[in-house]
C-alpha cells in the first residue's frame, strides 16, 4: 500500500512545474491559469466526503481501484487537452478522482493496529508520512526533466502510463478489512455528534487547515522570493528539495519521537516551526538563510503532519474512521484551495499584506479558536 501511496501524492506534486506552464502554452489567461491550478483542491472535497463514506461501508477496495484508473485516464485526457477551459474540466475530473482514493490508503493502513500496538501503529504512520514526502521530493524534478525532453503532452501520457502500476498492485494486494465496517448506517446527523465530540478530531481538522494552507502559500510565493534574491529555478527547486528532505527525515524518525514525547508537545513544536519558518521567510534576505528557513519549515512539517495522522485514528472509532478521515481531507483541501488565493489578495490589494504575514496569521487566527482543545486532546494510547 505505500508504494500506492507514493504514486497517488506522485500524480499531486509532479504536476507543480508542469500544469501553470502547460496552461499557459494554450493561451490561459493569469485568471484560468490560477483556476486551473485551483480547481482540483475543490474537486478533491467532493471526492473526499465520498470516499470516506463509501470506505465505512465495504467499499474501499473498489473505490481505489476505479478511483486509480480515472486519474490514470484524466492524465491522458490532459495529455489531449487543447484549450484552457478543455483543460480546466480535465483538471475537475481529476481532483473528485483523486479525493476518492486517498482517505482510502490511510485507513486501509492504519487498520487495527491502533488497536493491536502503538508502536505498529507510529511505524506505519512514519512510513506514510515518508512515502508522502518521497513522491514530494522526486516528482517535481522528474516532472521538469521529463517535460524539457518530452514536451507537456508526452509528459502526461507517460505519468498516464505510469499510474496503471497502483491499479495492479490493488487488484492483487488489497484485501479488504471486513471486520470494521459499520453494521447499521449513520445519518449525518449521528456522523456529526461522532466528530463533534472528539477534541483530538477537531483539533487535528483546524491544524491540517493551517499547516496544507501555509504550505500552499509557500509553494505559490516562495519562488518569487528566492528569484528576487536572484536564485535560478535550479537554486529555487533544491530550496524545495530541503523543505521535502528535512520532512522525510524527520517522518522516518517519527517512532522514536512519539515515543519519547507526548504527541500534544510535538504538536505544539511543529506549529511553534511552522509560524518561525513563515516569519523567517518573510523578514530574510539570503539564500542561505532562505535555506535554514525552509529546513525549518520542513522539520515542522514532518512534526505535524504524522501527527495529524494519529489524532485522526486516535480521535475516532473504526467502524466511522472513514468519513472521520475524508473530513481531514477536506480540511486539508480547503487549506490549500483558500488560504492562498487569500495571501495573494491581501498582497495586492491597497494593503500590500505579505503573503507569508497572511498565512501566519490565519495560522495564529485559526489555532486561538483551538487552545481549549489543546487542554481537552488526550490520545487514547500510553506508550
Amino acid at each position: 500500500m505505500l508504494i500506492v501511496v507514493y504514486f497517488l501524492f506522485f500524480d499531486t506534486h509532479f504536476q507543480m512545474p508542469v500544469l501553470a506552464s502547460f496552461a499557459r502554452s494554450l493561451d490561459a489567461t493569469p485568471f484560468l491559469v490560477g483556476m486551473i491550478v485551483g480547481i482540483y483542491s475543490f474537486f478533491n472535497i467532493f471526492g473526499n466526503m465520498i470516499s470516506g463514506r463509501l470506505v465505512d461501508i465495504g467499499y474501499g477496495k473498489k473505490l481505489v481501484t476505479g478511483g486509480v484508473l480515472a486519474i490514470a485516464l484524466c492524465l491522458f485526457f490532459y495529455a489531449q487537452a487543447s484549450t484552457p477551459f478543455t483543460l480546466l474540466t480535465v483538471r475537475s475530473l481529476h481532483g473528485l478522482a483523486g479525493g476518492l482514493v486517498i482517505p482510502v490508503t490511510l485507513v486501509h493502513l492504519t487498520g487495527n493496529s491502533l488497536k493491536n500496538s502503538a508502536a505498529l501503529f507510529s511505524k506505519r504512520i512514519s512510513f506514510y508520512g515518508a512515502a508522502v514526502g518521497m513522491a514530494s521530493l522526486s516528482a517535481p524534478p522528474l516532472a521538469g526533466i521529463l517535460a524539457s525532453f518530452m514536451g507537456y503532452e508526452r509528459t502526461y501520457m507517460a505519468i498516464a502510463i505510469l499510474m496503471l502500476l497502483p491499479a495492479v498492485l490493488i487488484v492483487f494486494f488489497f484485501k479488504e478489512n471486513r471486520g470494521n465496517l459499520l453494521k447499521e448506517q449513520l445519518t449525518p446527523r449521528q456522523y456529526y455528534h461522532c466528530i463533534i465530540n472528539s477534541p483530538l478530531l477537531k483539533l487535528a481538522y483546524r491544524l491540517v487547515f493551517v499547516l496544507m494552507g501555509a504550505t500552499g502559500t509557500l509553494v505559490s510565493f516562495f519562488p518569487e522570493k528566492a528569484e528576487n534574491l536572484g536564485a535560478s529555478p535550479a537554486v529555487t527547486g533544491g530550496l524545495f528539495a530541503a523543505f521535502a528532505a528535512t520532512a522525510v527525515i524527520v517522518h522516518l524518525f517519527w517512532p522514536l519521537l512519539i515515543s519519547r514525547f507526548n504527541l500534544l508537545d510535538n504538536v505544539k513544536a511543529g506549529f511553534a516551526l511552522l509560524l518561525a519558518a513563515l516569519l523567517l521567510v518573510n523578514y530574510l534576505d539570503s539564500l542561505p538563510a532562505l535555506f535554514f528557513a525552509i529546513s525549518c519549515y520542513g522539520v515542522g512539517f514532518g512534526l505535524l503532519f504524522p501527527s495529524l495522522l494519529e489524532m485522526v485514528a486516535g480521535g475516532s472509532q473504526p467502524e466511522w474512521r472513514g468519513i472521520a478521515t475524508g473530513v481531514f481531507f477536506v480540511f486539508f483541501s480547503l487549506g490549500v484551495a483558500l488560504v492562498s488565493p487569500l495571501a495573494g489578495f491581501l498582497q495586492q490589494s491597497g494593503l500590500g499584506i505579505s503573503p507569508f504575514l497572511s498565512a501566519a496569521g490565519v495560522s495564529l487566527a485559526v489555532m486561538a479558536t483551538a487552545l481549549r482543545l489543546l487542554n481537552l486532546a488526550t490520545f487514547p494510547i500510553q506508550r
